[in-house]
């Protein structure tokens, strides 16, 4: 199946390790016909991409009661929604009679800028408070929101963010890296505006070249967006382009930088963080309630900052830390992370 967010993967072994419900995985992540393509490009572009998530909605909740084996599932997880797009979605999915979860990711922190999302929103906690469908949030409760963009208690559920069963950390429990090793320090992932790096990158490489530590600084973007002036920065720079790209360059990097702005990220989960501290990377990143649970539930695997300045000391920190406990801590992090310690979550004693 394909799903949004790769990281979330492992949730599809919920089914294997569960003994006690089977639930049918659902995203709006769907091939849509030529037809509804060519009808939708008639529109302004806004209008069209709109009418293409609609039509991914509700294809979504159609499968679901058309399938063969609905029958055969306790429950309907569904992957990721956009709230200006379930009105249609949801009363079909009421109709199933079943349990719902459905995984909210940062929709709660767009609804505060957008009254597009934000009815949306209403829309939701109506259906949650009144059938039987549960938002799975990630980290942590949305009491950190707002009063009026958070849910209703009895109709959400906590999962952590899932760890990459296909990714490890380079050194096993007990290892630790040669005393010659450079620490590799990393700018990693997606090029966008609320991803900014510029800044990022200009204090790492003044620290790269003031710090008594021996480090070398490294930047891992999709090749395909890269901006033309990314090639003037005189960092080494490697392509991401492919799923294995970019895995196998968190598993060369040890410390991973990352910086995300408040108004995007301050309710949200980042799935680098996760892959990064998944292949054993030592996470520094900006300090906002879900991030700073990522990175040290259940225990941590980095540090966050709340100014640039902090930025430089923490790297001194990171270092000493790697150099004398390894990746210990990013094992034990993992292990609260699984498809088979979320899949307690759904047991029907933990819904009762």
């Amino acid at each position: 199946m394909k799903i949004m967010h790769n990281g979330l993967q492992d949730l599809l072994l919920i089914n294997f390790y569960s003994q006690e419900i089977k639930l049918d995985f659902l995203s709006i992540e769907i091939p849509i016909p030529d037809s509804i393509k060519n009808f939708t490009n008639l529109f302004p572009y806004r209008i069209g991409l709109h009418l293409r998530r609609e039509y991914r909605h509700l294809a979504m909740a159609i499968r679901s009661l058309t399938s063969k084996d609905r029958q055969d599932y306790d429950g309907l997880f569904i992957f990721e929604v956009y709230l200006q797009n379930i009105y249609l979605l949801l009363p079909l999915l009421a109709w199933h009679r079943k349990p719902v979860w459905i995984c909210l990711h940062w929709n709660q922190q767009l609804a505060i800028h957008s009254n597009l999302k934000f009815f949306g929103l209403l829309y939701l906690k109506f259906f949650l408070k009144y059938f039987n469908l549960k938002a799975v949030l990630f980290e942590i409760d949305d009491d950190v929101l707002p009063k009026r963009f958070r849910l209703p208690a009895s109709a959400k559920v906590k999962i952590p963010m899932p760890i990459r069963s296909d990714a490890y950390p380079n050194l096993k429990p007990g290892e630790r890296l040669p005393t010659d090793k450079k620490i590799k320090i990393g700018v990693v992932g997606m090029i966008r505006k609320d991803k900014p790096i510029a800044k990022i990158i200009d204090i790492l490489k003044d620290y790269a070249k003031s710090s008594d530590q021996k480090c070398e600084l490294v930047l891992g973007v999709p090749f395909w967006q890269k901006p033309k002036d990314l090639d003037n920065l005189g960092v080494t720079m490697y392509d991401t382009t492919t799923e294995k790209q970019y895995l196998d360059l968190l598993n060369e990097v040890d410390i991973l930088v990352a910086h995300y702005e408040k108004h995007r990220y301050y309710y949200r989960t980042s799935g680098v963080l996760s892959d990064a501290a998944c292949c054993g990377c030592y996470v520094i990143t900006s300090d906002y309630p879900v991030l700073r649970h990522q990175v040290n539930w259940p225990v941590s695997v980095g540090s966050t900052f709340k100014t640039f300045d902090e930025i430089p000391s923490l790297l001194d920190e990171a270092i000493s830390y790697i150099r004398e406990h390894g990746q210990d801590n990013q094992w034990l992090w993992r292990e609260k992370r699984t498809a088979e310690e979320i899949a307690t979550v759904f047991s029907k004693g933990n819904r009762e």
